[in-house]
């Protein structure tokens, strides 16, 4: 069945509601798909498929941009479940950048890599063509002029060996880094995906996360004060009514997370132990593979002197919902008010979406996706 079909019957069974821009990129995107099965059949590589030619260029892939809550994942993701290749990979982009510094600080560790004099980067372009044909990329953002460089040299390896990309972004190509300073040298990493991708722009007049404020009240509750804590203890009624309160942590690098354990996948965290101490993805990604449900309390209206904070909070939202992780919060204000003035508030909409969406029914009801290859450190 075409990714069309499959909108249709989406559709039609009520799942999403139509909308001409969406359908539109289905389109693209079954062309893309069409092509992938056609060269994996005749079996040559990739990239012979799609060398440049002196006329006719064909695109590596396609780079969706919109405002949030249009449906470019859910668009992504029926694209990629729809492709029918074993070497194929989906991954948000943040994970993929931690995964990618990792990476390049081992092989620049390596005896025998470093005794080569080979490049770590084009190693691990290398490395990636072989291990996926198509990369997928949620919400691929630049806000970091460090990578700038690393990621212009990377993707044009990735391209040049072959490997289709399709990936999703809030915005435009030509304003993806907002890191401000030295942005000359993020210039040409905006061109090898204007020359390489085909740019499309998903509109809509309708955010559809934004659609579900209504059941907000189930699992995201405001303000903070005794009816808050009354919450919390409601809910842990229902969901662990014979598990007492335990202590425990996870292992990440040497370093303990500590919280406490309702039941075997039930964690009970602050915001101040989450986000108001030097954390980060490896760490929240360890506790999004550990825990089902993640209960955290005590959330602060955000502003400029909690930027940090704030940071942190961002990208430990974004974990859990790639990890599909249920979450149950408290805070002082609704989400939409949480960060609306200073540094960043345009990026945090995307917080405020998603937080949103994770109260939905229909992501309570998702199932966490399979485990990565590469694990964090298991409960001690």
């Amino acid at each position: 069945m075409s990714l069309p079909q499959l909108y249709n019957e989406m559709v039609n069974s009520g799942e999403v509601t139509e909308n001409t821009s969406q359908r539109s990129v289905t389109v693209l995107l079954e062309a893309l798909r069409q092509e992938i099965h056609k060269t994996h059949k005749n079996k040559p590589a990739l990239g012979k498929l799609f060398k440049k030619q002196p006329v006719a260029h064909q695109a590596l892939g396609i780079y969706l941009w919109g405002s949030v809550g249009r449906g470019k994942s859910m668009l992504m993701d029926i694209f990629f479940k729809n492709v029918d290749i074993p070497a194929k990979r989906r991954v948000h982009f943040h994970a993929f950048m931690q995964e990618v510094h990792a990476r390049i600080h081992t092989l620049r560790n390596d005896r025998k890599s470093s005794a080569s004099g080979a490049d770590p980067v084009m190693m691990l372009a290398q490395e990636l063509a072989k291990e996926s044909q198509l990369l997928c990329f949620d919400e691929l953002q630049a806000p970091d002029v460090t990578d700038a460089t690393l990621l212009y040299r990377l993707f044009q390896s990735l391209l040049d060996a072959g490997v289709i990309i399709v990936s999703t972004s809030n915005r435009p190509p030509e304003t993806l880094y907002t890191g401000g300073v030295q942005k000359e040298r993020f210039d040409k990493f905006i061109i090898l995906l204007q020359e390489n991708m085909q740019i499309v722009h998903l509109q809509s007049d309708t955010d559809y996360r934004m659609q579900q404020l209504k059941s907000l009240q189930k699992v995201y509750f405001y303000p903070l004060g005794s009816a808050a804590d009354q919450f919390i203890k409601g809910i842990l009624q229902r969901l662990c009514p014979n598990c007492p309160p335990q202590k425990d942590f996870l292992s990440v690098h040497a370093r303990q997370v500590e919280f406490v354990r309702y039941n075997h996948l039930t964690g009970q965290f602050t915001f101040d132990e989450l986000c108001a101490k030097p954390l980060g993805p490896a760490d929240y990604l360890t506790i999004a593979h550990h825990l089902g449900t993640v209960i955290l309390t005590g959330i602060p209206k955000l502003g400029e002197e909690k930027r940090n904070e704030s940071k942190r909070f961002v990208t430990f939202i974004d974990t859990l919902y790639e990890q599909k992780v249920k979450l149950i919060c408290t805070a002082e204000v609704a989400p939409e008010q949480l960060y609306t003035v200073g540094d960043g508030a345009f990026e945090f909409q995307r917080t405020v979406s998603r937080l949103v969406e994770m109260q939905s029914e229909a992501y309570l009801k998702a199932e966490k996706p399979l485990a990565s290859p590469q694990k964090p450190d298991k409960t001690t």
